[in-house]
């Protein structure tokens, strides 16, 4: 089990801080104390080439005068300078560097110079360090503090120092924080490490990130194992939808793939959840904050209004949140207090009336009804309008049953006046608070997805390390890093591989293409034999269900003609023969390579749903066998495989265990395959058998 990190333990606690750069002159000592003090909690020290005073506080002018051990240097003076503090700070055995200076790689060359000088002064000195182009945050508390608890607080990483700062200011809404944490340029510590901090750090029970980039996949498999175990979720807003594909050229695959794609996979793999803006960051952390671990997926819907729950229904179902029907008995109950032409079996409409007419006790007895029925898990209150009275008294009931009401209470306020009618007094509640139903829902979706995942057990991923046959090799490394590898080449290297292949061979003549053909037996498909021509279908080089001996020897000879018509240049290595597959599902396996993460299989359904649909599912390596799976599963046409409309069910398990075979390929291969397909690759009744393949030779 991950342990905690003694070094950034020790970072936030630190036994004394020099603070060098420029100094306030015209502070008093308290206004010193006050900044200083409260932020370190130990003792601090400035420092300035000037020296002085201010307020009978002694200025340094250098860290060898400090007369006492600091193990942390606070710097905020030009970015030529620091790799020299550093070097001084080494020197009186300081172990950790704060740059809070700017003007680094953000700003261009010269900045970027000057970072790699901070980088090299910290690997000589052996000082860890936070920034540069960073801030203080991480040392502060964050205000306000909440007035009412529940549940848990959030953790906060970044990569944009003001990016954080609305998602803390959620503490205006009663969310509570543990830090705020802004890294700045990351030239050692980064957002990982501090992802694996806040896993061990009592005071977190939720991790929130605003991230732009990874830079170490082994350090982010490890802080998010180390978050796992700790049985933190983490929720990220990630950055960066780039698509792969524009930089692959020879693949199908790395047209398919975007990096988001394989950032998305990873996530599934460690049970993180990803949002798309602030809001949904500040939200959804917080209902994971809030709501108890193992709360069940099962919402009721409860509102003033027939309309608002129809729009909570349609809203809740689309994000795939279960909507239970009320036990009769719940039901019977209910209408003792509601009348009968109101629906109350999920969604539960009180007809807005209840909420005027009836007393307090009245009102929040119909809540504590719906909360009783074993069906249901937890209850959303919707809030379409604020209305007045209505509303305030709604806010009273919601004050009256927070902590009294049998099962976990989420709110919704969806009106854009959020001053008076009860607003400020939900809030007070420290209940989760959503300002839509879509962020609502979505939230509660996440929440469930993550409680599957840790109930069937998160876990780490290891691949087997193991080395390519001499045969494989040699056929990998028959060409030059960037090509593609030809027919034979790539036969031989699959087959080693344990890819089960359609019988194949190439041929060099008309004849010995009719000789072969006939082994194969009739009808074949014939293909130009050319790594010229990665795309064969595209080129018109490509001749499917040839029945005769005649029509062999005819295609062989259009087929060396057309290729020396497209590209007279082109390397022809003859005419591949292949026996001819009619059945099954036709599917596609890949890999690409993402510039953070690495390596990636990817699986899809072929032909339509693999061009137009992307109909994809991506994983970086390594991955296990039920990751496989899920992959497979999770595709929109996965039914075609299971035997829709009468189908006969294709082997599943053989497409897993091909995609099994592709990952121990590549990663026994390392970095000498840059690009893989196998397309079209048939899932028959038994087995599977790839038709076409396309290897491209990487620079390892």
């Amino acid at each position: 089990m991950p342990q905690p990190r003694q070094d950034l333990v020790e970072f936030f606690a630190p036994d004394g801080v020099a603070i060098v750069g420029q100094v306030n002159r015209t502070a008093t000592r308290a206004q010193l104390d006050a900044a200083y003090s409260s932020r370190y909690r130990t003792r601090w020290y400035l420092v300035n080439p000037k020296g002085g005073e201010v307020d009978g506080i002694r200025v340094h002018t250098s860290l060898a005068e400090i007369p006492d051990p600091v193990s942390m240097v606070v710097i905020s003076t030009p970015p030529s300078t620091v790799a020299s503090i550093i070097d001084e700070a080494g020197a009186i055995g300081a172990r950790y560097a704060l740059v809070f200076s700017s003007g680094f790689a953000e700003i261009g060359p010269e900045g970027a110079a000057h970072e790699r000088a901070v980088a090299d002064a910290g690997r000589r000195t052996g000082i860890r360090i936070f920034g540069p182009n960073t801030n203080t945050n991480a040392f502060e508390t964050i205000e306000p503090e909440v007035t009412k608890l529940r549940g848990g607080r959030i953790g906060v990483v970044t990569q944009s120092g003001h990016n954080g700062r609305p998602v803390v200011q959620g503490a205006y809404y009663n969310i509570g924080f543990s830090r705020q944490i802004p890294c700045g340029n990351e030239v050692d510590y980064d957002v990982t490490d501090f992802m694996e901090y806040f896993a061990h750090d009592d005071q977190t029970a939720v991790v929130a990130g605003y991230i732009e980039g990874f830079k170490d996949p082994d350090k982010l498999r490890r802080s998010l194992e180390a978050c796992n175990s700790q049985r933190k979720p983490v929720v990220l807003l990630k950055m960066g939808s780039t698509a792969a594909g524009s930089r692959m050229a020879s693949s199908h695959t790395g047209h398919l793939t975007g990096s988001d794609q394989i950032v998305d996979g990873l996530f599934s793999q460690y049970g993180v959840t990803r949002v798309r803006d602030i809001d949904e960051l500040i939200e959804t952390s917080a209902l994971f904050a809030k709501l108890p671990a193992g709360t069940g997926p099962g919402a009721a819907l409860y509102s003033i209004s027939g309309g608002s729950g129809t729009l909570m229904a349609e809203i809740c179902e689309a994000a795939g949140v279960a909507i239970p029907r009320l036990t009769d008995a719940t039901i019977e109950r209910l209408y003792e207090l509601i009348p009968r032409y109101l629906t109350v079996s999920n969604p539960i409409d009180n007809g807005g009336t209840f909420i005027t007419s009836q007393p307090p006790e009245v009102r929040q007895k119909a809540i504590t009804i719906v909360a009783e029925d074993p069906n249901i898990d937890v209850v959303v209150i919707g809030i379409t309008g604020a209305i007045g009275g209505m509303t305030d008294k709604m806010a009273d009931d919601l004050v009256a049953l927070a902590d009294t009401c049998p099962k976990p209470i989420v709110v919704t306020w969806n009106s854009p006046k959020t001053f008076g009618d009860g607003f400020e007094e939900i809030v007070s509640t420290g209940l989760p608070l959503f300002r839509s139903f879509r962020g609502c829902f979505s939230a509660l979706r996440a929440f469930n997805d993550y409680e599957a995942a840790a109930a069937s057990g998160f876990r780490a991923r290891k691949v087997t390390r193991s080395r390519l046959s001499a045969a494989a090799r040699s056929a990998l490394t028959s060409t030059a890093p960037g090509e593609v590898l030809g027919a034979d080449a790539s036969r031989v290297l699959l087959s080693e591989a344990g890819v089960p292949l359609a019988r194949e061979a190439v041929v060099t003549s008309a004849a010995a293409a009719a000789r072969t053909a006939g082994e194969y037996g009739f009808p074949v498909v014939m293909k130009i034999a050319s790594a010229d021509f990665p795309h064969k279908s595209d080129a018109g080089l490509v001749r499917l269900g040839i029945g005769s001996a005649g029509a062999v020897r005819a295609a062989y000879a259009d087929l060396i003609a057309r290729a020396e018509a497209v590209d007279p240049s082109a390397r022809v290595d003859g005419v591949l023969m292949q026996e001819m597959v009619t059945d099954g599902v036709e599917c596609i396996i890949g890999v690409t390579r993402d510039p953070a993460l690495g390596p990636a299989v990817m699986v899809g359904l072929g032909g339509i749903f693999a061009e137009i649909l992307k109909d994809t599912a991506v994983r970086p390596i390594p991955f296990d066998r039920r990751d496989a799976e899920d992959m497979v599963r999770s595709l929109k046409g996965f039914p075609l495989l299971n035997g829709a409309r009468g189908r006969p069910k294709a082997d599943v398990k053989a497409l897993v265990d091909a995609v099994m075979a592709v990952q121990r390929l590549v990663v026994a291969a390392g970095d000498d395959i840059a690009e893989l397909d196998l397309n079209p690759i048939l899932v028959r009744v038994r087995g599977v058998v790839v038709v076409d393949s396309l290897v491209v030779r990487g620079d390892g």
